[in-house]
């Protein structure tokens, strides 16, 4: 047997909130964690909604029901069959819904990129990746991909702003496991940030960094 692979046109599903315009002095890319969807991720952030900020929420490409054959359905970034291809794909999705918002038509306007749980992985893998400009990029209750470390000379996680936010009560990270990530990434020079609370977003968590 031989395995071989084809590179076809699929089409992805993202949502938005707020408008992108001359006045925008902010965009967020925010990525769902495993087995939720984006727009139910996105609704989160909207007590964060303000004009001059455009939140932009990618949906993974691979899709499942969450329990058996029917039901509710869930989303996931990547699994570990043809993982490398997997991150491939979505690293190239993230960099055309990049382009395709025609971005650098707003030079003064601050990227920022958050990852939430398996989010964090894919956010990481793109931010080291990608040949556009991201200012800041948030791991937010999740790891950072391993492949992007040691980071390469001219990788753009070295210039970008970077935060690590993770609860007290993280069922899935212990406190212990945090500790432990956090030497892991120390080369990436994280500004720490911890709540009290579990796996979750907190919108108040995030109000902070948007000056």
């Amino acid at each position: 047997m031989k395995e071989n692979h084809l590179l076809v046109t699929k089409t992805a599903r993202y949502f938005t909130l707020g408008e992108l315009n001359e006045h925008t002095k902010q965009v967020w890319f925010v990525l769902h964690g495993f087995g939720q969807m984006a727009a139910t991720f996105l609704k989160q952030f909207e007590p964060l909604v303000r004009k001059d900020i455009f939140f932009v929420a990618p949906e993974a490409l691979n899709h499942f029901y969450l329990k058996g054959s029917a039901g509710n359905v869930g989303a996931t970034w990547m699994t570990k069959e043809d993982r490398l291809n997997e991150i491939k794909d979505y690293i190239n999705y993230l960099n055309e819904l990049y382009e395709s918002l025609e971005l650098e038509q707003f030079p003064e306007t601050k990227i920022t990129a958050l990852g939430f749980s398996q989010g964090a992985s894919t956010i990481t893998r793109w931010a080291n990746a990608t040949p556009h400009r991201v200012d800041n990029v948030i791991v937010y209750a999740g790891e950072v991909g391993a492949e992007v470390f040691p980071l390469h000379q001219h990788s753009p996680l070295r210039r970008s702003n970077n935060y690590f936010i993770y609860g007290t009560r993280d069922e899935f990270f212990p406190h212990e496991v945090f500790l432990k990530m956090k030497t892991a990434y120390a080369e990436m020079n994280f500004t720490e940030i911890e709540f009290e609370g579990g796996h979750e977003i907190e919108p108040e968590i995030l109000q902070g960094l948007m000056l």
